[in-house]
């Protein structure tokens, strides 16, 4: 994946920036060795990859909240776990069924999410949308912390066409996740709140032939033979490659809603 795209979905699962993690990890392990060894501060410094002793101390205040001198003489407790991401927010299949769809993982729960919204209907209405909101996002300054920004899509009204029978237009909808404090001033551009649920993800790459409509029919098999029932939550499009060079709709992770 493009190092923008791990930004942004190691910040959504684990609630870290992925420096931020590192270095709280970094801190973590140096405690311990401070309260357990009697090694020199800037030894263990230089063993987690700080360039001096101040470095080490500034950073290790930040995150501790006192000195690595006083934390050893107060024999204090500083702990970051190691996380597993699988473990901790997917659920575990079947083993049959995780061989024959390896690629398809269930979450155990998308977290609720404060987006903002637009949406737009023609014969190209992914493309017309996203064009606003890009343009939107942009001008917002959103895309400035593109670790936190998630960007996701779905046909509304679904399926197409159900509003004018033989029509070539249908509409789609584009959501970009939003602080709640984040004031939206843009007419065209609504907010709302969505409570997230459980899904079925799997991804897509288009540039490498991936078919959009292929891999729904996948996880609709495999929801056929799966323990789950088909959610009454939103499905979506997670558009991984929002903004990079590559385009926008290259990659994406579909998302189908469970019980």
């Amino acid at each position: 994946m493009s190092l923008s795209s791990l930004y942004r979905l190691f910040f959504s699962l684990t609630g870290y920036r992925v420096k931020e993690y590192i270095r709280a990890r970094r801190i973590s392990e140096a405690a311990q060795e401070l309260v357990e060894t009697d090694r020199r501060i800037l030894d263990i410094a230089l063993d987690y990859e700080f360039e001096s002793h101040e470095a080490f101390t500034r950073t290790f205040k930040q995150l501790a909240g006192t000195t690595p001198l006083a934390f050893r003489r107060q024999r204090a407790l500083f702990h970051v776990r190691r996380m597993n991401v699988m473990d901790t927010y997917f659920e575990r299949q079947d083993p049959k069924l995780a061989e024959q769809y390896p690629e398809i993982k269930v979450l155990k729960a998308l977290g609720p999410m404060r987006v903002a919204f637009y949406r737009h209907t023609s014969a190209t209405p992914e493309l017309d949308a996203f064009a606003v909101m890009r343009e939107w996002v942009m001008k917002a300054g959103l895309d400035a912390d593109r670790a936190k920004t998630r960007y996701f899509g779905f046909n509304n009204p679904n399926p197409p066409h159900d509003l004018v029978p033989g029509s070539t237009e249908y509409g789609y909808e584009v959501w970009v996740t939003v602080d709640d404090g984040f004031d939206v001033t843009d007419e065209r551009i609504g907010t709302k709140a969505v409570p997230g649920g459980k899904y079925a993800v799997m991804t897509v790459t288009v540039e490498d032939g991936g078919s959009i409509p292929g891999a729904w029919q996948r996880l609709n098999n495999w929801l056929a033979i799966s323990p789950y029932a088909l959610g009454s939550h939103q499905w979506l499009e997670e558009h991984l490659d929002f903004g990079d060079d590559q385009g926008h709709d290259m990659k994406l992770d579909l998302y189908m809603p469970l019980e």
